[in-house]
């Protein structure tokens, strides 16, 4: 078996350009049409290679697994307005109630382990298929239980069918669309994982309230259905083996009289994307029939190097820093869901299911507002940050974003922490929510980061988010409720406030030092993949 390490996978060292910069470049890299925006990474001359699919199917391809993200999101946080409701019908403790969420979590953390792998061993239409069938099926089981046990079971492993979509679908960004483009298509990714969140309780206690909570399954099993239909029809195979040195246009050097020193090799570079025309493509171009096919084969590496390889990468601080982010984002939301019925449904407020969903309004609007903070502004803010710097594209320059849910964050935390324990008016804790449902915008900075640093690597690198951010949410969530009744709301929110200002203070050294963290990991960490 060869080991090779990032050295030899990466061209970090290496400056990005995306903005075109005549003065270094010249004019021969293929560009977004009618602007100097440079593609990256440089689509190749296959006839079948993803990038160069027509927008409508990229677009068909994206939102289909956002919407197999949206609705398992949907189906598992969306009951969370049932949760007091069940723990009579059942007869059982608030506690475990809330266990219909919290395993569900780390049944989804667990298994990004096992699909992503997958994905890059056999290919991301099988996983996507498997996928949504195995959901649609789960949706069903759910409806039907007769007891608890299989009740919690089917969400289970309904998590483990629809977790295919955790770190796939931001891989999706990846395989279809461009460097400039990735920024807000996360924010569309994001918005379709939290607006699942969101909706599901604003929907579900409606649902709950006038026909019962097996309905709520039931809605979901219907478009389940439609979902799995629409990956059948419109979700080609976007795996594709692009080569490193297509990754990145590297800028050449500039010695000390000014002149441009170049790199070998980089005329016949240029000259080699100069042209996008049809006679320079090779391949045959599928067939809508052939795209359908669901198996595209198996790469050349084994199937335990794909489960192996993505680990080592924790030791890069991009990786850490992205899983503790998204971990604490997680965790605080479904927290605060959590809670939810059993603050509202229960003296003074005494809310119906179908009003203690309506929180998920205020939650809307944040994930929105928070899709565009970490999502489409992020993009045009590196694009202005890469014209100032000639041309070159930094990672680091996205992470200046993250100031919004940096201070609203903590705001609504202690909103809704103080409003729950001293009983304020309802509308002090709905604001809090969606303050707090703002957050998200950070988690697509901070996976569009990682993304943007180890794009050749960025399948286990996105794995690694993925998982452990629902292990660690787990952990959190599993105690929410035994924490809020021995210290209660204010104490539990205000740590959490406390926890979410250290772990964005832990990017500043990253927007500093982050460029030379990422030259020292990549020349000197010799992290072994296999």
């Amino acid at each position: 078996m060869k080991f090779r390490t990032l050295h030899e996978l990466g061209h970090e060292e290496r400056e990005v350009t995306i903005i075109d910069n005549p003065d270094t470049l010249g004019e021969h890299n293929p560009h977004l049409k009618g602007t100097d925006i440079v593609l990256v990474p440089r689509p190749s001359n296959d006839v079948n290679d993803p990038l160069r699919l027509p927008q409508w199917k990229k677009w068909a391809a994206f939102l289909n697994v956002c919407l197999l993200t949206f609705m398992t999101c949907f189906w598992l946080g969306g009951l969370a307005p049932a949760f007091y409701i069940l723990s009579q019908e059942f007869n059982v403790s608030m506690a475990s109630a809330s266990n219909l969420l919290i395993w569900p979590v780390l049944s989804a953390g667990l298994c990004n382990f096992f699909w992503v792998p997958m994905a890059e061993y056999m290919g991301r239409r099988p996983v996507f298929l498997i996928g949504s069938l195995g959901m649609f099926v789960c949706e069903i089981w759910s409806a039907t239980s007769t007891s608890f046990d299989s009740l919690l079971a089917s969400r289970i492993v309904g998590a483990f069918m629809g977790s295919c979509t955790e770190a796939l679908g931001a891989l999706i960004v990846n395989d279809l669309f461009f460097l400039h483009e990735r920024g807000s298509k996360m924010g569309v990714y994001i918005i379709a994982l939290y607006f699942g969140n969101s909706l599901g309780p604003l929907i579900t206690g409606f649902i709950v309230q006038d026909v019962g909570w097996r309905w709520a399954s039931w809605v979901s099993a219907i478009f389940g259905g439609i979902n799995f239909i629409g990956i059948v029809l419109f979700f080609p195979e976007s795996r594709f083996s692009r080569t490193i040195d297509a990754v990145a246009f590297p800028l050449p050097r500039r010695i000390s009289n000014g002149n441009t020193e170049k790199h070998p090799g980089d005329h016949e570079m240029i000259e080699q994307v100069d042209t996008t025309d049809a006679d320079t493509l090779v391949g045959v171009k599928k067939t809508w029939l052939q795209e359908m096919n669901p198996w595209s084969g198996t790469t050349n590496h084994g199937i335990l190097n794909h489960f192996i390889r993505p680990f080592p990468l924790l030791a890069y601080p991009a990786v850490a820093w992205a899983c503790l982010t998204y971990s604490v984002v997680l965790a605080w939301l479904i927290g605060a869901g959590t809670l939810s019925s059993f603050i509202f449904q229960v003296p003074p407020y005494n809310f119906s299911p179908g009003v203690n969903g309506l929180i998920g309004l205020p939650g809307i609007i944040g994930n929105f507002a928070g899709a565009i903070f970490g999502g489409k502004l992020t993009d045009i803010y590196a694009r202005r940050c890469a014209r100032r710097n000639g041309g070159k594209f930094v990672p680091e320059s996205r992470l200046v974003l993250l100031i919004i849910p940096s201070i609203l964050g903590p705001c609504g935390l202690l909103m809704f922490g103080f409003g729950a324990q001293r009983s304020l008016h309802w509308a002090v804790l709905y604001i809090g929510y969606g303050l707090i449902s703002i957050v998200p915008a950070a988690a697509s900075i901070a996976m569009t980061y990682v993304m943007d640093s180890y794009f050749e690597v960025a399948a286990e690198g996105l794995l690694v988010v993925n998982g452990i951010k629902n292990v660690v949410a787990y952990g959190f969530t599993y105690g929410f409720i035994p924490w809020t009744a021995s210290v209660g709301y204010e104490t539990v929110f205000g740590t959490m406030a406390g926890i979410w200002i250290f772990t964005l203070l832990l990017a500043v050294p990253l927007y500093v030092w982050g460029a030379g963290i990422r030259r020292y990991t990549t020349l000197n960490m010799r992290v072994i993949l296999f």
